[in-house]
């Protein structure tokens, strides 16, 4: 069965500023990955694209419903990184990975997600430098 995501209250409800950037990491697994990605592709065209900086490398990004994200494809899997800042973090990240997962599991039926939650204040790992 396809699990969307469903922020958890702990990791809402974490001490936090409202300028940290808070970090929801998608691993998607699917037989037919190479398809998957493709299919992510073709819905990030309707998506507003940029560049930014990560764990100090300027990157591509896109732009989804109060979040913005960068993915990466792996042998055996994809990651997507969803971020987000604000009072509205939570429902953008919930809003912007549902929207994805929705895509993917209709298209692909064999697609798992396993979603991470990360902490608010962190060293590196996909960590933002700036905006």
């Amino acid at each position: 069965m396809p699990k969307h995501y469903k922020p958890t209250p702990n990791w809402e409800n974490r001490k936090r500023k409202s300028d940290d950037d808070v970090l929801l990491e998608a691993t998607v697994f699917s037989d037919k990955l190479i398809q998957a990605e493709s299919t992510l592709i073709h819905w990030l065209k309707r998506k507003e694209q940029g560049t930014v900086s990560v764990d100090g490398k300027n990157i591509t990004c896109w732009y989804c419903g109060g979040t913005w994200f960068h993915y990466t494809l792996n042998v055996n899997f994809m990651s997507l990184y969803i971020h987000s800042s604000g009072e509205d973090a939570f429902d953008s990240l919930a809003y912007c990975a549902n929207e994805i997962a929705e895509i993917l599991y209709k298209n692909h039926p064999d697609t798992t997600i396993r979603w991470t939650e990360h902490p608010h204040r962190r060293q590196y790992l996909k960590e933002t430098m700036g905006s």
